[in-house]
């Protein structure tokens, strides 16, 4: 049976919370002088503005109040201001890029490749690491109305479109869980060694699959393989900055450096 492109999607109440609330409003004990999770930075409210996030919506036309895939080139990464401020329709590259990672589109929709610690917490992302640990902390990407019907157009110009008037999503979805249905994906030793260490072979802007790739998109996305490079999980002193990444060309060691750099 054809189901409708645009229902509105059940959240489990955590991923709710999230989704709505992370980041968005500004911590008051922080105004205080009071907030005990300032460094490292682990507050589920923002301190700073380049730390605000906005909340994303898809609106009753089908489309988000601004992109989850294409950046603003008029944010300002040190003030997080943008002069065409909360209606921007563009991604703002905050601290921790929160307004991609825990976009509609993207939060927890693939799995985390890092365990958890005693506490349940991701040992590389924290207490709030945008990745699913564990099946039952999936959940399925929101689309765009731009991206199904593009995905909805190329379907049924290819003479197998596979029923995509009917399938809806799931054309979307055949693409994302290709890695989950390459079976080398499903080693871990092969995750582990592998994961991010080649550079995606699709044009710029033309992969659909997101943080889901198991490819990387740019310099600030890739992992040398642990295989051929010997580093520890310690962040580079040259790359990362307080709780910020920067750019990986940063450090003069480049890919023999013994520290990570993503």
């Amino acid at each position: 049976e054809a189901k409708p492109l645009l229902t509105a999607q059940t959240e489990k109440p955590n991923h709710y919370s999230y989704l709505k609330e992370f980041r968005v409003e500004q911590c008051p004990l922080f105004l205080q002088h009071k907030c005990t999770q300032h460094r490292p930075f682990t507050c589920f409210h923002w301190h700073f503005m380049n730390q605000r996030r906005r909340r994303p919506v898809r609106k009753r036309d089908g489309s988000f109040n601004y992109s989850a895939d294409n950046y603003c080139t008029k944010y300002d990464e040190t003030t997080g201001l943008c002069p065409e401020g909360d209606e921007c329709p563009f991604l703002h590259r905050t601290a921790g890029d929160t307004e991609r990672r825990y976009h509609l589109r993207y939060y927890k929709t693939c799995m985390c490749v890092h365990d958890t610690d005693s506490r349940g917490f991701c040992v590389k992302n924290g207490p709030h690491c945008a990745f699913a640990h564990g099946n039952q902390d999936l959940r399925p990407p929101v689309y765009d109305i731009k991206e199904i019907q593009n995905y909805l157009f190329q379907a049924l110009e290819t003479p197998d479109g596979d029923n995509a008037s009917c399938n809806g999503p799931n054309v979307l979805d055949k693409e994302r869980n290709l890695m989950n249905e390459d079976p080398k994906w499903q080693d871990t030793n092969y995750v582990l060694s592998s994961y991010k260490t080649e550079a995606c072979k699709r044009p710029p802007r033309l992969c659909r699959q997101g943080y889901a790739c198991p490819q990387y998109h740019n310099s600030r996305d890739k992992r040398r393989s642990p295989r051929k490079f010997k580093y520890r999980s310690t962040p580079c002193p040259d790359v990362r900055h307080g709780d910020e990444w920067g750019e990986p060309g940063n450090c003069a060691a480049g890919d023999l450096c013994g520290y990570c750099h993503t």
